[in-house]
C-alpha cells in the first residue's frame, strides 16, 4: 500500500537516504562487475583474485544497511497485504502504527547491540584474516549506522501515521 508519506528530497534527511541508496546502487554495480570478471577468468581457466568473494560479501552487507531506510521511506518492505487490505480502515491504521512502533523497537535494539559490538571490535583491533586483512570494525560499522538511520525513518513513519490518525 503506497502512500504519500514524505516529500522525498526536500530535507537533509531525505537527501541522506537518497545518497545512501545511490551508494548502495554503485556498490551493486561494482559487485556485479567483480563477479562477472571472476566468472570470465574462471571460464578462461585463469584463477580469479581471492579478494572478489571477500569484498562481495562485505558489499552485500553494506548494500542491505545502506538501502533499508530508503526502502522504508518508499514503503517498499514486504508485508502481508492480503490480510491487511481486508481489514477495516480503522483497524488497518492502528495496526500500521503498531507496526512502525515495533520497527522502532527492533531497529533500536539492532543499533544498540551492533554499536557495542563495533566499538568492541575497534578497541580490540580485531582483524578479518582472509584474502586481504581488514579491520572488522570497518566491515561492521555500517550495521549501527544503517540501523540508526532506519530507526529515525521508523520514527518519521510513526509520527506521520499518528498525525494522519489524529486528523481523521
Amino acid at each position: 500500500m503506497k502512500t504519500e508519506k514524505h516529500s522525498a528530497g526536500k530535507n537533509p534527511f531525505d537527501k541522506l537516504l537518497d545518497g545512501m541508496a545511490f551508494l548502495a546502487g554503485i556498490m551493486m554495480l561494482f559487485i556485479t562487475l567483480m563477479v562477472t570478471y571472476a566468472a570470465v577468468l574462471r571460464y578462461m581457466q585463469v584463477r580469479p583474485p581471492l579478494w572478489v568473494l571477500q569484498y562481495t560479501e562485505y558489499g552485500l552487507l553494506w548494500i542491505t544497511f545502506l538501502g533499508a531506510a530508503w526502502l522504508q521511506r518508499m514503503d517498499g518492505h514486504i508485508r502481508i497485504d492480503t490480510v491487511i487490505t481486508n481489514l477495516p480502515q480503522t483497524i488497518r491504521s492502528k495496526l500500521e502504527i503498531i507496526n512502525t512502533i515495533m520497527g522502532c523497537l527492533v531497529t533500536l535494539t539492532i543499533f544498540y547491540f551492533s554499536f557495542r559490538h563495533t566499538i568492541d571490535l575497534f578497541q580490540r583491533n580485531i582483524m578479518e584474516i582472509s584474502a586481504t586483512n581488514v579491520s572488522k570494525y570497518l566491515i561492521f560499522c555500517i550495521i549501527p549506522f544503517g540501523s540508526l538511520v532506519l530507526f529515525l525513518q521508523f520514527i518519521r513513519d510513526t509520527w506521520h501515521k499518528i498525525s494522519q490518525e489524529m486528523t481523521k
